[in-house]
């Protein structure tokens, strides 16, 4: 059985229609989304953190599935997201990574462009809810070597990105 951890959010309701689907699961996978990301201070992420050590303590022998971030942003999201990482790969041997790009929905880093909340820069690497939903389903099983995999989307220029949401009203 695939058991949702949480599933808040754009892509958690996605992964909730799409599981129900999913047919011919051996043994229970857990599938942890759930991370504040709104909050990028110390003490909001770290407290996310202690609770993914909590849960990974018991479920140390089961099939975990982490949904991270590809970004490389210098905050303690990112940061505490690699850690879990890490301390996912080292307690737990049967697990995953799948580290997403930005994802395209009402939230994120599209909104803050489209409303002037952050300016421009750099490339941005953009990928459909349904396409990211897709993408967890297709690697749940997966059992390589690879314990971390990063899900690629499409790069775009973020300048590119402000003048469509200026240009097209």
């Amino acid at each position: 059985m695939i058991r949702l951890v949480n599933g808040r959010g754009q892509l958690g309701e996605r992964l909730k229609e799409t599981l129900h689907g999913v047919e011919n699961i051996e043994n229970d996978i857990y599938v942890y989304h759930t991370w504040n990301w709104l909050s990028k201070d110390y003490e909001t992420q770290k407290k996310e953190y202690l609770k993914f050590e909590k849960f990974i303590e018991k479920h140390a022998n089961d099939r975990v599935v982490l949904i991270s971030t590809i970004s490389e942003n210098n905050n303690y999201y990112v940061y505490f997201k690699q850690m879990a990482e890490a301390h996912l790969l080292k307690l737990c041997e049967n697990s995953l990574v799948l580290r997403l790009p930005n994802l395209i929905g009402s939230k994120g880093i599209l909104k803050l462009l489209k409303d002037g909340i952050v300016e421009p820069y750099g490339v941005i690497e953009l990928l459909s809810i349904e396409k990211a939903a897709q993408e967890v389903i297709n690697h749940l099983q997966y059992d390589g070597l690879s314990k971390i995999i990063s899900i690629k989307g499409e790069k775009v220029p973020a300048e590119l990105i402000s003048k469509i949401f200026k240009d097209v009203k």
